[in-house]
This record gives C-alpha cells, sequence and structure tokens, in this order.
C-alpha cells in the first residue's frame, strides 16, 4: 500500500510499513531500470545518499531511498517494540520492495544499514536480492561493544539523552566523529538537520538491541561488495574484515583518508564501484 506524488527531488512515495509504520520514500531514474535501494543509517536519513540521487547513477539505474522508521520523515512510533524486534525491519524493506515493485533490487546499507540489511536476509532470505554493497556497515551489535569505536559511544549515548542540552552536544560529536577530514559545510549542516529528526528515545533503542548476523553472512549467495574507510572510527575496520570473513566470495575495498562515510568523502570513487557491482550482474 503506497501513495505517490511528483516531487522535484524525484518521486516521493508514501510506503506502510510493518505494524502501520509509515515509510517516507523517494525514486530517481528510469521505472524499469536495475533498482539500487540505498539504507541509511543510525540517525540519518535519505539525504545521506545526496551525491548518489545527484549524480550519473539516476541517468542510468532506478535510485530509492528510503527513511528508516523512526527517522527522517517517516512515522516516529515512541513504542521500543517497534525498534528492538528484527520482523519490523526486515518487513519494512519487503514492503518498499513490494510498493515500489522493486525486481532483485541491489540494497546498500551504510552503517546501522548493515543491521536492517542483515535482518531482512535473515527473515526472508536472498530470492528477491540482486547484489549486496555494505557501506562502513555493522553486522554485530554487543555489549561490551565489538568493532565500534569508543568516540561513536561516547557521542551516540549523549545524542539519546532526554536532556536538550546534551543531545544536541552529542549529534554535533557524531557528526564530526563521521568523516576523516571535513566536508562541505552544507554537507556538514545537512548530517546536523538529519540527525536532529530522529528522536533521542529512538536513538537509545536502536543502541539497545543486541545482535550478530555472522551466520546469515555465511549463507549470503549474493555478490556482496565491501565498502570500508580506513580512518572509520565509527564502525572500526575489523567489522568489515569480519563480514568479508564470512561472505563467501565478498569483494572488501578500502578507502585510504576516509573515514565512516566513503559515499560521502569519496563519491566518484564509490559510485563507480557501486556501478560495477550492478553491471556485474
Amino acid at each position: 500500500m503506497e501513495h505517490m506524488i511528483e516531487h522535484e527531488a524525484g518521486k516521493v512515495h508514501r510506503v506502510l510499513g510493518s505494524g502501520g509504520v509509515g515509510l517516507h520514500v523517494r525514486e530517481w531514474g528510469p521505472e524499469h531500470a536495475q533498482p539500487i535501494l540505498f539504507i541509511h543509517g543510525w540517525s540519518a536519513c535519505y539525504l545521506a545518499w545526496h551525491n548518489q540521487f545527484d549524480s550519473a547513477l539516476r541517468e542510468k539505474y532506478r535510485i530509492v531511498c528510503m527513511d528508516l522508521r523512526g527517522h527522517g520523515f517517516s512515522d516516529k512510533p515512541l513504542d521500543p517494540e517497534m525498534y528492538q524486534t528484527g520482523a519490523h525491519w526486515a518487513d519494512d524493506i519487503a514492503a518498499v520492495m513490494i510498493a515500489l515493485a522493486l525486481k532483485r533490487p541491489v540494497l546498500v546499507g551504510w552503517s546501522y544499514g548493515g543491521f536492517v540489511i542483515s535482518d531482512y536476509l535473515a527473515r526472508h532470505g536472498s530470492k528477491n536480492v540482486g547484489a549486496v554493497n555494505f557501506v562502513g556497515a555493522a553486522v554485530i551489535s554487543s555489549n561490551p561493544p565489538s568493532h565500534i569505536g569508543e568516540r561513536f559511544i561516547d557521542g551516540a549515548l549523549m545524542a539519546a539523552s532526554e536532556d536538550p542540552a546534551v543531545m544536541i552536544e552529542g549529534v554535533r560529536h557524531v557528526v564530526h566523529a563521521t568523516t576523516y577530514g571535513p566536508l562541505p559545510v552544507a554537507d556538514t549542516e545537512r548530517a546536523l538537520v538529519a540527525l536532529g529528526l530522529t528522536p533521542p528515545a529512538v536513538r537509545a533503542f536502536l543502541l539497545m538491541r543486541t545482535l550478530d548476523f555472522t551466520t546469515t553472512l555465511e549463507t549470503l549467495d549474493r555478490p556482496c561488495l565491501i565498502s570500508q574507510g580506513n580512518e572509520d572510527c565509527v564502525v572500526l575496520p575489523s567489522m568489515a574484515e569480519h563480514i568479508a570473513s564470512h561472505v563467501p566470495h565478498a569483494k572488501l575495498s578500502r578507502y585510504a583518508a576516509c573515514g565512516h562515510a566513503p559515499q560521502q568523502e569519496h563519491p566518484d570513487r564509490f559510485n563507480n564501484e557501486l556501478a560495477a557491482l550492478v553491471e556485474s550482474l
């Protein structure tokens, strides 16, 4: 079930996700081209992919970006069960695929998007997946944390605070920890606003999940590209190495002088490598 309107920045869809949560979805490019479904990270929104949907990729492929539940312009219920149950995340992806009739999309997941893709694979399998691109992605969430940087943990805990002053400092901390070098001012401002759209309680609900998708990764039978910044202090490079060692025939692409956001810090290379993955299908 979805409602669509035309928008100057592409087509805007409202998709009914799991548990009745409304999901904000946008798309660009030829309707019948190979679809690529972009899934952003913790406390971000679809704008994390602006270097992709505002690139030549949209001339050749069907680019679809969604706001995860609780994020961006999607609905934001404050029931923890809506975020701590893997079936909700998995079924949100399935709902977008069905509503937009996406046939074997390439799934691109940044940061927390790695968990969401893994939720989908664990529940629905890879039958309707063309390929997977893990981008600075996480697939293990444990206590104590494993493969997650202390700099991110400190900022994330602050950003999940109900005290506005603490929360704002936490958001600033996370945004500036994301990249190795400073982004253009407009990109930094965009990231600050995007993170501000996510309620602190939702940030906390996501941090509370305990997950390990290693077994799921071992059964992934689709082409897999892992894009990882060498200087990532949010999701550490050791997480990418773990994914690469468990996904059969995965390709690990390391980015020098790059932090947690290869798609923003090195967009030309990232887009070229993504296009090569798509063409390999």
